[in-house]
């Protein structure tokens, strides 16, 4: 017997439902918010992306895109809802997004420890950005960092375990 390996139906229904939405929107007879739509579908694709991953483990790199794709979505829909939400105050998070990308690719796989620094120093720059929109800590924060300047400075003796490099010549 010959076995052929089949589409799954949900992608033809998809396209079926994209297309009827479109149809009707052409004709009047139905009024998207296409804001709320175009965040809504980026979302979906987000979470397809999560489900091909959960489905295959082994398919880890779409961790990443999936990540970034539904934490978007989300910014979206807040910005079509909420007046206060603004692509300015929303902006740290387009920053915030991959680095939660990078750590759940190295939390639920791949433990490898660049993902790692590359998510922490990309989650600071969002926080410093997300609390600089604080009245209060905009204020603050450069002290923080100055100050922790000066300690690194004033603290010369300790040292960094950082590990030889050995080359084979």
């Amino acid at each position: 017997m010959d076995e052929t390996k089949s589409r799954p139906i949900y992608q033809g229904l998809a396209l079926i439902a994209i297309g009827l939405i479109f149809i009707l929107g052409n004709f009047g007879a139905f009024h998207p918010d296409w804001e709320l739509v175009f965040a809504l579908i980026i979302m979906v694709m987000g979470m397809l992306f999560w489900l091909g991953f959960l489905k295959d483990k082994s398919r880890d790199f779409l961790i990443m895109p999936g990540t970034i794709l539904i934490i978007y979505g989300v910014v979206f829909f807040l910005i079509a809802r909420y007046e206060k939400a603004t692509i300015e105050s929303m902006g740290p998070i387009f920053i915030l997004a991959p680095a939660l990308g990078l750590y759940l690719t190295h939390l639920l796989s791949r433990k490898n420890r660049s993902l790692l620094i590359t998510s922490a120093v990309l989650g600071v720059i969002s926080l410093i950005f997300l609390l600089n929109s604080v009245p209060v800590f905009k204020y603050i924060w450069p002290f923080i960092t100055a100050g922790l300047g000066v300690y690194i400075i004033m603290n010369p003796e300790k040292k960094l375990d950082v590990p030889e490099r050995h080359t084979d010549a």
